[in-house]
């Protein structure tokens, strides 16, 4: 008899029941990102595990397997759907896929079933590149290394680059009108050239100054700098 009733009790275990044209309920991310990958476009809600679940309701914009995350756009959709998803402003999340414990796919992206998109066919839509800006960059990035290689002393101490340093910063008065020139200056070896007429050698102190007898006036500024 309790045999006949365990069997009785079996029997009724509920089973689930599948309805075609039911919303899709919430189910379990499987281990990889294939069912997030064809709902690209589509509307989802996505509800993340503890401690501090959360759902988020809105459309899937992107997912990226090499970062292991979501992009979902939460804002309503606009009225014009031809509008290009990238295009339009909205309020994305990032979302780790390892703490999503559910989704549920709301509604089908406009214009297609769903089995178009995936990881693997999403394309991101390229802008057009500025060819001459980047070309622009690069000669001033290659400008500048440049310059910062012309003035960095082979073999000198610290000491004798931070004077050098000091005069290129460095500005002076030039009469008879109100403007300031930077101070010349340049290596030769291990000798500072300032102003193409006063040679600094080291260990670069005042006395260590020369110049011509027509540039004493510049030489004296120089020494002052030194001193």
């Amino acid at each position: 008899m309790a045999d006949s009733k365990r069997s009785s009790m079996a029997g009724k275990v509920a089973t689930p029941k599948m309805a075609g044209t039911s919303t899709p309920a919430a189910q379990p991310l499987p281990d990889n990102n294939e069912a997030l990958g064809k709902a690209i476009g589509a509307r989802i809600k996505v509800t993340t595990a503890a401690p501090a679940p959360k759902t988020y309701d809105g459309t899937l914009f992107t997912v990226s397997p090499i970062l292991n995350v979501i992009a979902i756009n939460t804002r309503a959709a606009l009225a014009n759907p031809s509008t290009d998803v990238a295009s339009q402003p909205g309020d994305y999340h990032i979302i780790p896929i390892s703490q999503i414990q559910s989704f549920q796919v709301v509604s089908l992206a406009s214009g297609g079933s769903g089995s178009e998109s995936s990881v693997e066919n999403a394309k991101p839509s390229v802008g057009l590149v500025d060819t001459k800006r980047l070309r622009r960059r690069l000669d001033e990035r290659v400008a500048a290394v440049q310059e910062q290689e012309k003035n960095q002393g082979k073999g000198v101490t610290k000491e004798a680059q931070a004077i050098f340093d000091s005069f290129r910063r460095m500005h002076v008065f030039s009469p008879p009108r109100l403007t300031y020139l930077n101070m010349p200056v340049r290596w030769h070896n291990q000798e500072m050239i300032v102003h193409e007429a006063i040679i600094i050698a080291p260990p670069y102190r005042s006395e260590d100054c020369k110049g011509a007898k027509d540039k004493q006036e510049v030489l004296s500024r120089v020494r002052k700098v030194l001193e």
